[in-house]
C-alpha cells in the first residue's frame, strides 16, 4: 500500500510545543513566529521535515498558516478545511480563521495594538507574500523580522531530509529533449535581455532537465535548485547523495552539479540581471543575489506556461493512462456494486480496494494524492483523509465520496465518484444533479482564445446558485504529466488569472457539501484543444474541452427530469464511450456492471 492510514497528529501535543515555542520568543525578543504549511520549495506537498505547521498544530491540510503569539494563536485556512480544521486542531489554543476573507496582516494589527516584532524563516516565505501582508501592516506598529526557524530550534525528533536519487524521464514519454527544452527557455531569457534564471520549484526543474524522484512521493520529483542561463546552460544544486552516474550522462556535460551548500556562492558569480519569480522564490534566495550585488529581474518562473501545455506526446500518454486507469476504476465500482451489506466495509476497505485494482494493472508508480473516502458525514470534509481513528463504517443509504488519482509513466490522473449505498435519499439526489449539471456545462463548452478559468468558473456554479447554493473549493486545477497532480499556471477559478490554452490538462470537479450529512463530488480530467468550426459561426478562433476520464457516473443519483435534453444527451453519450472503450478491457464481473452502469437514461 502506497496509504497509510495512521493518525499522524493529535491536538493533545499543540500545548506543550506551543509552550516550547513561547519560550523561544521570549528569549529571541520576538511577540509572534509564523508558521506556513511550506518548504522553501514553495509547492503544495512537502517531506515529513517541513510539516512544521503539522508539528505544531496538529492541521494536515495542504493549506494554511499559524500565527503565534505570546498570548494567543491563529491558524487560517480556506473554505476546504474548515471542518477538518476543527476536527484536528485544539480550539482552547488556537483560534481558525477562513483565509483570504480574514488578512493576516489585520489579524496581526488587531492582536498587537500597541505593535511588536513578528519572525518569520525568509526561507519559507517569497517576496510576494510578505509583501501582502506588510500592505495591512505598515504605519500600524507591527514589524515583521527575519529569523532562523524557531520550529526547528525546538523539534528534537525532526525527520530527516530525503536523499533517494534523481533519475532519468524517458523521451517515450517526455516527447522532448532536455536540450530542446532547455533552448527554448533559453530563448525567453535572451529576448528579455536576462543572463539567467533562478529555479527553485522541483516540478519546473524535472520538467527541463526530463527527470523525475521519489523523494515527494506522490510528486514524482526530487527536491533541488537549479539556474538556467541563456545559453542553455544549468547548474543543477541538488545533494550529491540524490546523484548518480547514470543521471551524470543523462544530463550531460551542458548541465553542471553543484551540491546544495554551493548555491549561495553560485548565485552571485554573475551580475545579471538574474530572473526571480517573486511568487516562487524565497526571500532567502533573493537577500543572497542582492546583497551579493547581482541585478534582479522580478518575472514568472519561465517554465510554468510551457510546461503547462502539453506536446502530442504527453496528450497521448494521458490518453493511455486514462483507459488503463477507467479499467482499474470500473473494477472498483463493480466490486463496490457486489457489496451486500453482509460484511461490514468500512472507508478504509474502500482505499485498500481501488488501490490494489490500480496496483493490478503493474504500471502503477504511486498514487498521485491520499485517496479520499469520506461516507456520509466524513464526506462533508473536502479533503478528508481516513484514518484508524476517524474510520466508518459504510451503512445504507450513505453516499460515498471517492476522490483518487494515480502516477503512471505516461500521466497523472485524478478523479472522483460519489456513489450511492442502498437507495439515495432525495436530497441527496436533487443535490447531485445540480452538481452533475454544472460538470456538464464546462465539459460541453466553447469559448474563445484568451479566456481565463476565472471567466468561465461560474458555468459550473449556475446550476447551483440557481438553487441558493455553492462550494468552496475552485472548480479545477491544472495537472502535470507524471508530475504534479496540482499544476499552474491553469485552472478554474475565480482566482485563476491565465489563459487558458491548448494542450492543458484540467480538472472539472463542481460539488457540494452539507455539514454533518453528506459530501457531493464529480470530477472528470479535461484537456484543452482547438474547437472545430461550425457552419455560419463567426471566423473566431475557439477553444473547447475534451474528457480524459472514464468511469461511469451513478445513474441511481440523477434526477433526470431536471437535466436538459443536451445533457441527457451528453450523459448518454459520454456513457457509450466509457462502455465501447473498456468494455473488452475488465472482467465478466465488471462488463456486467458497465451494461448496467451505462444504460442509456
Amino acid at each position: 500500500m502506497f496509504q497509510t492510514f495512521d493518525a499522524k497528529t493529535t491536538p493533545e501535543t499543540a500545548a506543550p510545543r506551543m509552550a516550547q515555542l513561547r519560550d523561544v520568543l521570549r528569549e529571541n525578543g520576538f511577540d509572534g513566529f509564523l508558521i506556513p504549511r511550506a518548504d522553501a520549495h514553495q509547492g503544495e506537498y512537502v517531506v515529513a521535515r517541513d510539516m512544521r505547521l503539522a508539528w505544531l498544530t496538529s492541521f494536515t491540510g495542504s493549506a494554511g498558516f499559524c500565527a503565534a503569539l505570546l498570548d494567543e494563536a491563529c491558524l487560517f485556512v480556506d473554505g476546504r478545511y474548515t471542518i477538518q480544521a476543527r476536527d484536528q486542531v485544539d480550539t482552547k489554543l488556537f483560534s481558525i480563521e477562513k483565509f483570504p476573507d480574514v488578512k493576516l496582516g489585520n489579524w496581526l494589527v488587531d492582536a498587537l495594538p500597541d505593535g511588536g516584532k513578528v519572525a518569520f524563516d525568509p526561507w519559507l516565505y517569497t517576496k510576494a507574500q510578505i509583501e501582502e501582508i506588510e500592505k495591512h501592516i505598515n504605519g500600524r506598529g507591527v514589524e515583521l523580522v527575519k529569523s532562523e526557524n524557531l520550529i526547528d530550534q525546538i523539534w528534537e525528533d525532526q525527520p530527516q531530509a530525503p536523499l533517494d536519487k534523481m533519475h532519468a524521464h524517458p523521451m517515450e514519454y517526455a516527447g522532448k529533449s532536455h536540450g530542446d527544452k532547455r533552448s527554448e527557455i533559453a530563448q525567453i531569457l535572451r529576448e528579455a535581455k536576462q543572463s539567467g534564471v533562478v529555479l527553485t520549484q522541483p516540478d519546473s526543474i524535472a520538467w527541463l532537465l526530463n527527470t523525475r524522484g521519489t523523494d515527494l512521493g506522490q510528486t514524482p520529483v526530487a527536491l533541488c535548485f537549479a539556474m538556467l542561463f541563456q545559453d542553455g546552460r544549468v547548474a543543477l544544486f541538488i545533494a550529491p547523495e540524490k546523484v548518480d552516474d547514470e543521471l551524470r550522462d543523462h544530463l550531460g556535460a551542458d548541465v553542471t552539479i553543484y551540491d546544495l551548500g554551493d548555491l549561495s556562492a553560485e548565485l552571485i558569480r554573475n551580475l545579471g540581471p538574474i530572473r526571480v519569480d517573486p511568487r516562487t522564490t524565497p526571500i532567502a534566495i533573493l537577500d543572497i543575489l542582492q546583497n551579493g550585488d547581482v541585478k534582479v529581474d522580478f518575472g514568472d518562473d519561465p517554465i510554468t506556461l510551457p510546461k503547462a501545455m502539453k506536446n502530442k506526446v504527453e496528450i497521448d500518454g494521458a490518453i493511455t493512462a486514462h483507459i488503463r486507469d477507467g479499467v482499474a476504476m470500473c473494477e472498483f465500482l463493480a466490486w463496490l456494486d457486489r457489496y451486500d451489506h453482509s460484511e461490514p466495509l468500512s472507508e478504509i476497505d474502500v482505499v485498500k480496494s481501488l488501490e490494489g485494482f490500480r496496483a493490478a494493472t503493474n504500471q502503477l508508480r504511486n498514487i498521485s494524492f491520499d485517496t479520499i473516502s469520506g461516507a456520509g458525514p466524513n464526506g462533508a470534509i473536502v479533503h478528508y483523509r481516513v484514518n484508524e481513528d476517524t474510520n466508518r463504517t459504510i451503512s445504507n443509504g450513505d453516499l460515498l465520496l471517492v476522490d483518487s488519482g494515480a502516477q503512471y509513466l505516461d500521466g497523472t490522473t485524478d478523479i472522483t465518484r460519489t456513489i450511492a449505498i442502498g437507495k439515495p435519499k432525495r436530497e441527496a439526489i436533487r443535490a447531485f444533479t445540480l452538481v452533475l449539471k454544472g460538470m456538464i456545462g464546462i465539459s460541453k463548452l466553447r469559448f474563445p482564445v484568451g479566456l481565463s478559468g476565472r471567466e468561465i468558473d461560474a458555468i459550473a456554479r449556475a446550476p447551483l446558485w440557481s438553487a441558493g447554493m455553492d462550494f468552496d473549493h475552485g472548480t479545477g486545477h491544472g495537472v502535470g504529466s507524471y508530475l504534479s497532480v496540482h499544476e499552474g499556471p491553469q485552472g478554474i477559478s475565480r482566482r485563476s488569472n491565465a489563459p487558458l490554452r491548448e494542450g492543458m490538462i484540467l480538472s472539472n470537479e463542481p460539488g457540494y457539501y452539507k455539514e454533518g450529512a453528506f459530501g457531493i463530488r464529480i470530477e472528470n480530467l479535461i484537456y484543452v484543444k482547438s474547437a472545430p468550426a461550425i457552419r455560419g459561426g463567426d471566423d473566431r478562433d475557439m477553444l473547447c474541452f475534451e474528457t480524459l476520464t472514464l468511469a461511469p457516473i451513478d445513474l441511481r443519483l440523477i434526477d433526470r427530469k431536471n437535466l436538459t435534453r443536451d445533457e441527457r444527451e451528453w450523459i448518454n453519450a459520454y456513457h457509450t464511450r466509457v462502455f465501447e472503450t473498456l468494455f473488452d478491457l475488465v472482467s465478466a464481473d465488471a462488463q456486467d456492471y458497465l451494461t448496467m452502469a451505462c444504460a442509456p437514461i
